[in-house]
């Protein structure tokens, strides 16, 4: 779907506050809700100061895209094959259980990569099997893959959100990382 869950929207924005990038990379950007949190509380609502560049795959564009520097309408994996940029903050929310397990793997590797000394990586996804096929006619929309707490901490990662049923209703992990 081209949205994420909105009880990890404040755990999201909370953690960029805290790490104040001056650049941040957002991977499946979908209708572009984390853009415009970046923008709204990041950046004050007037002065855009952040560097914020989004990457999607599918073509969900609205109005919420143009809180972007620039938006690359690709996937996540042509846009790695092309990046030469690095970036203080990457999101990747509501998007790695697209992906099977490997490349799931690959893609924290290359977000890892992209980081600046210090920069932060933070990823959320479901923490439960939410099966999810081709939705809108978009097949990047299957979820492939369940994720759990144990192989973000494996990677050096800190759980935020272990999965757990939380005060919104629902089970979402977010975890971060930072160089």
């Amino acid at each position: 779907m081209p949205i994420g869950s909105f009880s990890s929207f404040r755990d999201v924005i909370r953690l960029v506050l805290l790490n104040h990038p001056a650049s941040v990379l957002d991977l499946g950007i979908g209708h572009g809700i984390n853009g415009a949190g970046v923008r709204n509380w990041l950046d004050n609502g007037v002065n855009y100061n952040t560097h914020l560049v989004g990457v999607e795959g599918f073509n969900y564009r609205s109005p919420l895209w143009d809180c972007y520097n620039v938006v690359h309408e690709c996937t996540i994996q042509k846009f790695f094959e092309t990046n030469n940029q690095k970036f203080d903050c990457v999101l990747i929310t509501d998007v790695i259980e697209h992906f099977d397990l490997d490349e799931g793997f690959e893609i924290l590797e290359k977000c890892k990569d992209v980081l600046n000394p210090k920069g932060l990586l933070v990823v959320v996804t479901p923490g439960v099997w939410i099966e999810q096929g081709d939705a809108y006619g978009n097949e990047l929309e299957r979820h492939r893959s369940l994720w759990h707490p144990n192989q973000f901490i494996a990677r050096g990662f800190t759980i935020v959100k272990d999965g757990s049923l939380d005060d919104m209703g629902y089970m979402m992990i977010v975890a971060e990382w930072i160089k």
